[in-house]
């Protein structure tokens, strides 16, 4: 039996799965403030909170799965020569140090295979903050958890789907996730935040709608020999899927013919299911793949490990074999030599004293003759050593010399950010910054951009977008409203590093 523990904004769901059988399912609702933004800000509360719930649905708390909504990550598809396992993992860290732009000490990152043929062996790598993985394991800790797995919320879904080709699309309240599915692998995996909580559905949806065109357009873009064919079924599944008017609203905003999810599990009647896909895709991962006896696999699951990356230890060079022999030498021949000394000690003093000093002379010339020729290897090496080191260091001082500029960056954005307004996406490269959000006034847009000039840290700050949403308002309220409560402001400001 496995678990699924899936841990958002607002709420946590349990679900627990015997074989492809749903058997035991609760969630309890969190209190404000508890976990934003895929961070675990209280892990004693949070962890508390999972404690009760295993104990009210009676869920063992052993083989736990779990994931985290709107957690941060980052991936890549990686090709690299096929080699020795035992240069895998350096070969991969040196590629993920040239494509990655965040600093790898502060990610822990996790990688699988792919079906590749030829001389190139195809890679998926995931990055994922520290400090998130590591507030996650403190929530585990509270609750009695023993840490098992940790997977992506996105790849959990497209495991439940087990398609070829789709668009899987998950409407949660504080989250929604898209990922592509092309070629029987999650291609593009992307999280956004939904409108604020006076947004209708129909403005979520056309956000939605948007995202997906945006995504799908990148996609094409960057694959123009596997484009999306319109007739690529988008499979709805979530909490605010579950309501009537949703799959009929995003239907009239997209071309792909927009279908229902059905996990690839079985399920009582009364549960919930739309709401619980993400958790089900979670309790599969250990779960052999489902497919009828003769039948080509079409889904290929990336079945990663967030935690790999944690408790992944260095591997120690292996002493070589040379050296080896060159000790077993010499302690042979101590151990052989010892007795010989200790009965020629036995004899007369002159004699005695004449045959050590011959015996010392005889052992310096024969480890001088062996250092000499072990110092002509040696030196060979350590010249070579030496070459490769400073290749290396230049190498590692031209991809880590921006180190840190990424999160300084961020961190002045996010600083001088007024109380009222929130962020929806900051998009950061090496000449500028684009920051898109939501406030109550224009003039706390002007007020934000002001404020990042006065910290003289960028050299040009301007507003390029500013956009008013007004509700509906009735007219029992209408005297009521006033002019911050009544409208949300929608902006992007362009920030020059």
């Amino acid at each position: 039996m496995y678990v699924a523990l899936n841990i958002s904004n607002s709420s946590i769901q349990v679900l627990s799965l015997k074989g492809r059988q749903v058997k035991k399912w609760g969630n309890l609702a969190l209190d404000n403030g508890l976990v934003r933004d895929g961070l675990i800000l209280q892990p004693q509360a949070v962890g508390e909170a999972i404690a009760s719930l295993f104990k009210s649905t009676k869920i063992p708390r052993e083989n736990v799965i779990t994931s985290l909504a709107g957690m941060s990550f980052t991936y890549r598809f990686l090709s690299l020569p096929r080699m020795k396992p035992a240069l895998l993992e350096e070969a991969i860290l040196r590629a993920a140090r040239k494509e990655i732009s965040l600093p790898l000490d502060e990610l822990y990152l996790s990688w699988q295979p792919l079906p590749t043929k030829g001389e190139e062996q195809q890679f998926f790598v995931l990055g994922v903050p520290k400090n998130l993985v590591d507030a996650m394991l403190q929530t585990l800790t509270a609750a009695g958890v023993t840490p098992y797995l940790m997977d992506l919320r996105p790849l959990a879904l497209a495991r439940s789907a087990n398609r070829g080709e789709a668009i899987v699309v998950n409407m949660q309240p504080d989250c929604f996730d898209i990922v592509f599915v092309t070629g029987g692998i999650p291609a593009v995996i992307h999280t956004i935040s939904p409108r604020s909580e006076g947004a209708t559905l129909e403005d979520n949806i056309r956000r939605l709608a948007d995202e997906l065109t945006k995504t799908a357009a990148f996609y094409q873009s960057s694959h123009p020999e596997s484009q999306l064919s319109p007739a690529t079924p988008l499979l709805l599944t979530g909490e605010l899927a579950a309501e009537a008017p949703t799959s009929g609203l995003l239907q009239a905003e997209i071309e792909y013919p927009v279908e229902s999810l059905v996990p690839q599990a079985e399920y009582p009647p009364e549960l919930p299911v739309a709401a619980y896909t993400a958790s089900i895709g979670l309790a599969l991962k250990k779960t052999p793949q489902k497919t009828a006896k003769g039948e080509e696999v079409h889904f290929h699951d990336i079945n990663i490990n967030i935690l790999s990356g944690k408790y992944r230890k260095s591997k120690a060079k292996p002493l070589p074999a040379r050296y080896v022999l060159l000790g077993i030498f010499l302690a042979i021949a101590v151990i052989a030599l010892y007795p010989l000394y200790q009965s020629r000690s036995q004899l007369s003093t002159e004699n005695a004293g004449l045959e050590t000093e011959l015996l010392n002379v005889n052992r310096q010339y024969t480890l001088a003759a062996m250092i000499a020729e072990e110092t002509v290897i040696t030196e060979e090496t350590l010249d070579e050593i030496l070459n490769n080191t400073g290749n290396l260091k230049a190498a590692n001082q031209s991809i880590l010399g921006n180190r840190g500029v990424y999160t300084n960056n961020l961190q002045v954005v996010t600083e001088v950010l007024p109380p009222l307004a929130s962020f929806t996406t900051i998009e950061i490269d090496n000449n500028s910054i684009i920051a898109r959000g939501e406030t109550d006034s224009v003039f706390t847009v002007i007020d934000y951009a002001q404020a990042l000039e006065a910290t003289q840290v960028f050299p040009e700050v301007r507003i390029t977008e500013i956009d008013e949403d007004n509700p509906t308002i009735s007219e029992d309220d209408e005297s009521d409203t006033t002019s911050t409560g009544g409208s949300v402001i929608t902006f992007e400001i362009f920030v020059t590093k």
